[in-house]
């Protein structure tokens, strides 16, 4: 081989080198750059109490169910520090009274979605404090009832947030509390007809909503663990919601224990990039 052929090698073999390093600190960049998502579907199930005085002056007890998905993502504000948060949620729920001879109906779909700040971080542990914007509508019907069987949900609130986030081994643990500030909600006077509504009577139906009428808790433990490829998560759903507007007072409380898969990806082309390779919002 010639040296003029030798030095045309060796040019062509540093010149692919060159390309195959300025490639992977690309793709490197767009990894550490990127914004994963981490995204939970999970199933709850658990216990239930309903009371609503415009129905029965009866507290029921029953079976509650859930359906859950929660999406989490880093973002670009406050310096990285800021994690967005969407949530949609799905209850239903069946329930007795005390003496058993009668059954209420409980459905719920909520959604919320805010972030957290991090206020603290180190490798295991992360501590973030911020705020949610939480919507619902739902209805409570009463089989035994025959002039107002059924009573309408409806409210909106500013929620306040905290979360912690603990990596221990291979596991990452989590506890979230959420409580409500201020909003507004729908609720008849008592002895009002939803005919009454239909037919234009709609005085007092939005209600301002705070701590004086309004009070609720929703309290979040989970743990997550690998299983060969896949992340599970379980944990304890605890929501806890009481109101007492128009001399009518209501509760909704559940107990629910949580399970599901969780992935950690993002999109880039229609492909899902290693979760170890990103920097999670959540790990």
């Amino acid at each position: 081989m010639t040296n003029k052929l030798k030095y045309l090698v060796f040019a062509f073999l540093l010149f692919t080198y060159s390309l195959n390093s300025v490639a992977q600190q690309e793709q490197d960049t767009v990894y550490l750059t990127s914004k994963p998502s981490n995204n939970a579907t999970l199933f709850g199930i658990g216990t239930s109490s309903l009371y609503d005085t415009y129905l029965s002056i009866l507290k029921y007890k029953g079976t509650s169910f859930r359906l859950m998905n929660e999406r989490m993502r880093r973002t670009s504000w406050f310096g990285g520090k800021f994690n967005k948060q969407q949530t949609i949620n799905l209850e239903f729920a069946m329930a007795e009274n005390p003496a058993k001879n009668a059954d209420e109906y409980w459905l719920m779909l909520d959604y919320s979605i805010g972030g957290h700040y991090n206020f603290y971080k180190t490798d295991k542990l992360k501590l973030s404090a911020g705020a949610l914007w939480n919507t619902a509508a739902g209805v409570l019907y009463n089989q035994r009832n025959s002039n107002n069987p059924a009573s309408a949900r409806a409210y909106t609130n500013i929620q306040l947030s905290a979360l912690a986030l603990y990596n221990w081994k291979f596991m990452t643990f989590r506890w979230q509390m959420d409580t409500p500030v201020a909003g507004c909600l729908f609720s008849p006077k008592f002895g009002q007809s939803y005919y009454e509504i239909s037919l234009g009577n709609s005085v007092g139906l939005v209600n301002f909503a705070s701590l004086h009428n309004q009070r609720a808790l929703r309290n979040y433990i989970s743990v997550d663990f690998p299983i060969n490829k896949y992340s599970i998560r379980v944990g304890y759903l605890g929501s806890f919601y009481q109101t007492k507007v128009n001399s009518i007072q209501t509760h909704t409380y559940s107990n629910s224990f949580m399970i599901g898969i969780v992935s950690e990806s993002i999109n880039l082309g229609g492909k899902k990039i290693d979760k170890s390779k990103v920097k999670s919002c959540y790990y």
